[in-house]
């Protein structure tokens, strides 16, 4: 990575082509994760809709250490040693977003996140600090994998 870049190489391209190495996701699903593991002051990468293939999004975070058990990772606040996170959501119906004004901050951190299963659906919604909402609606199933900077893979 060079000095004008935000994010390693392996990440743009990886994400692009949407080309994870899912063979490696976590054993948790949202309800385990979500009691053992925070996405509170994570940062934002994007939400990767892959409609030329197939109705999956992929959500990426760079995902804050500071609030994960050192056993997986210690504790850091030097955000490149971060890990990022993604999580796969497959059959997506809707995906909607909201109060996305002053863009022009850098790094918009996640505040909170809940799932709900409501009507058959699976609701996930992700609220930011500054008032940012996404929302994802969707019937099928998800993944959950962690990667360190260096593109290797984080066990959770």
């Amino acid at each position: 990575m060079d000095d004008d870049q935000f994010y390693p190489d392996w990440l743009y391209k990886k994400l692009i082509e949407n080309d994870l190495p899912w063979d490696k996701k976590s054993k948790h699903d949202f309800e385990s994760f979500m009691k053992k593991y925070t996405l509170h002051n994570s940062f934002w990468v994007g939400v990767f809709h892959h409609v030329a293939f197939d109705q999956s999004v992929t959500l990426a975070f760079q995902w804050d250490s500071v609030w994960l058990p050192d056993e997986v990772k210690v504790g850091t606040s030097y955000v490149d040693d971060w890990p990022y996170l993604f999580i796969k959501i497959e059959d997506v119906t809707e995906v909607t977003k909201s109060n996305f004004v002053g863009l022009d901050r850098v790094n918009r951190a996640i505040g909170d996140a809940e799932v709900l299963d409501l009507e058959g659906s699976t609701h996930l919604a992700i609220d930011d600090v500054y008032g940012g909402q996404v929302n994802i609606v969707f019937t099928g199933k998800h993944s959950i994998l962690a990667l360190n900077p260096d593109g290797s893979e984080l066990k959770i």
